[in-house]
């Protein structure tokens, strides 16, 4: 190991390019036609709803607060813990199951039945579903932004193929994280939003890291022969993704296990964008650059051939 990460390995990852180019097909095709089939499961940021937070005088667990709520059937609401006292919690319901007025008044029945003058209603809030809607435009807007905005930097700083493929990976990783999401059944919401935007800027970090040592061997060695000098550099930074990527999905994997629910979401949001990330840095940035280039050489070489001497 110790080797490995002081000296780089002779890896052929581009012998396998077309391999991953077919799971990463395969993978947006399945997660766009959740998209459509199944769609998102929305939270109350986006689809509006009530929130309700309560004061217990003794300590409870989330599961024990659910099993509560069930016989008011509000046992599917996102119950988050406040605090480390374990004695706060916020209940998020979403308007379709009713107006303010009926979920807070059977949230009181359900608990002035299990514990008796023994809790306190600290806060209520109702969000708009208008609101929630102009929170969804301004999430899916922000999305584009920094898309657009990683699009124009990379093509200022590199050469405009580097450009087009750096995005499509930022593309692939956020189409394929909000798939499993879908297919999971998952809540999304503006942590989960947030999750995202974080995740495009990390997998951006692993895409710039691997095309910057490319463009130096580029200098170095010239652009005869790309497919080597792609799969020198990448091998030449594996040691560095394999690092921050350890390290970043170890404290990840922390939160998932041990953040409980009100974070269950942000941090498999994260998980599945690391992984995806350095997976799209290695195997889809990268070879992308290889296949412009040979499209864009081929494309001079026919014109060459077919247009006539000029006498």
């Amino acid at each position: 190991m110790r080797n490995f990460l002081v000296e780089p390995p002779n890896i052929d990852f581009l012998k396998i390019r077309k391999l991953g180019y077919a799971l990463s097909i395969g993978l947006l095709i399945i997660s766009l036609a959740l998209f459509f089939t199944k769609g998102f499961n929305l939270g109350l940021d986006f689809t509006g709803g009530t929130s309700v937070q309560i004061k217990f005088k003794k300590s409870l667990s989330t599961s024990e607060i659910r099993n509560i709520l069930k016989d008011v059937k509000l046992d599917d609401a996102l119950i988050q813990e406040i605090g480390t006292q374990k004695d706060e919690f916020e209940i998020r319901v979403p308007a379709k199951k009713g107006s303010s007025s009926e979920i807070v008044g059977k949230i009181k029945a359900a608990f002035d039945k299990a514990f008796p003058n023994s809790y306190e209603i600290r806060k209520i809030d109702f969000i708009d579903a208008l609101v929630g809607e102009e929170m969804k435009k301004a999430s899916i807007y922000s999305i584009i932004f920094v898309m657009v905005g990683i699009l124009l930097y990379i093509g200022y700083r590199y050469e405009p193929i580097f450009a087009i493929a750096a995005i499509i990976p930022i593309f692939h990783d956020a189409i394929i994280t909000l798939g499993l999401f879908s297919l999971l059944g998952k809540e999304i919401d503006l942590t989960v939003i947030a999750a995202v935007l974080t995740v495009l800027g990390y997998s951006l970090n692993d895409t710039v890291i691997i095309f910057d040592r490319i463009r130096e061997n580029i200098k170095l060695r010239g652009r005869k022969n790309l497919e080597t000098i792609i799969n020198r550099s990448i091998n030449e930074n594996l040691g560095r993704t394999v690092i921050t990527s350890g390290t970043a999905l170890f404290s990840v994997i922390s939160i998932l296990i041990f953040g409980g629910e009100s974070l269950n979401s942000f941090a498999l949001a994260l998980l599945i964008g690391i992984v995806f990330g350095t997976y799209s840095s290695i195997y889809v940035a990268a070879p992308l650059i290889l296949e412009m280039e040979r499209f864009i050489r081929g494309r001079v070489q026919r014109e060459k051939v077919v247009k006539p001497e000029v006498k």
